[in-house]
């Protein structure tokens, strides 16, 4: 077991379950969170004996996307900052993509921006029923990363996609269901239960058969996500050079002073 203080690893019969802890931020990515996500990974895949990998949020959210507040606390080095913080969510996104075993996200609450990138990046997404995916990013001026646009053009088409991302950015867990985003809609206090389940379930399995079943249905896509982050990572640093997305980035810290608004979105 892994306690670091905004990520943990339990590792039981044959599942890895991997918890973002920071809920008094709504599991926002700073850069020690993504750090620590990027390495609780690499344990889970690489951890003797694991068939499935389950990854949740404690707390009102699975994640709130990348933690504003962290970028407004470096804006004198606001594009090389978060040119580190996209490298290593990066990592993470392709080190799911390239898993031999399967990965089921357990997700709740407010989902944004990055958030939503790391849900999509499973291979299976559960949700419970009031869960609110808001893309977040053209609110705070800035493009996708994680793989989001890659994954909504790949399951929705180009129009559907930019349709999300620059105007339309917030989905109920029901509408992310019928659009194919999300496999199952369950209860909030099933949630984890359910997930528990299906991990279980999948690794009762001969473990060649499953390995071999995600190869099949990721391999196509995978060389192009690759390249396809390369260039949100590029979009991204550019608008963080930006003096509009500074002034957002304020503002938003300004608003959240009052609160614990953290994590609206990345």
């Amino acid at each position: 077991m892994n306690k670091d203080s905004s990520v943990r690893v339990d590792l039981d019969q044959g599942v890895a379950t991997i918890t973002l802890q920071r809920p008094q931020a709504l599991n926002a990515l700073d850069y020690p969170t993504i750090e620590a996500l990027r390495q609780s990974i690499h344990q889970a895949i690489t951890a003797p004996g694991v068939r499935v990998i389950v990854l949740r949020g404690e707390g009102r959210s699975f994640c709130g996307g990348g933690d504003v507040l962290a970028m407004h606390a470096h804006r004198d080095d606001l594009p090389a900052f978060i040119g580190r913080m996209i490298d290593s969510f990066h990592i993470s996104v392709m080190a799911l993509s390239r898993a031999q075993v399967p990965v089921i996200a357990s997700v709740q609450g407010a989902v944004a921006g990055g958030g939503i990138s790391l849900a999509l990046a499973c291979d299976l997404v559960l949700a419970a029923r009031e869960t609110r995916f808001v893309t977040a990013y053209a609110q705070l001026g800035v493009s996708s990363d994680g793989g989001l646009s890659f994954r909504l053009t790949q399951r929705l088409g180009a129009a559907r996609a930019f349709e999300l991302l620059a105007l339309h950015g917030t989905l109920t867990a029901s509408q992310a269901h019928e659009l194919g985003l999300v496999n199952r809609v369950v209860d909030a206090e099933s949630a984890d239960a359910e997930a528990l389940d299906w991990a279980r379930r999948l690794a009762a399995l001969a473990p060649q058969a499953v390995a071999e079943f995600k190869q099949l249905t990721t391999v196509q896509g995978r060389d192009a996500l690759q390249a396809q982050l390369d260039r949100e990572k590029a979009a991204f640093v550019r608008c963080a050079g930006t003096e509009d997305f500074a002034r957002r980035v304020a503002a938003f810290a300004l608003r959240s002073q009052g609160g614990r608004n953290r994590g609206d979105g990345e």
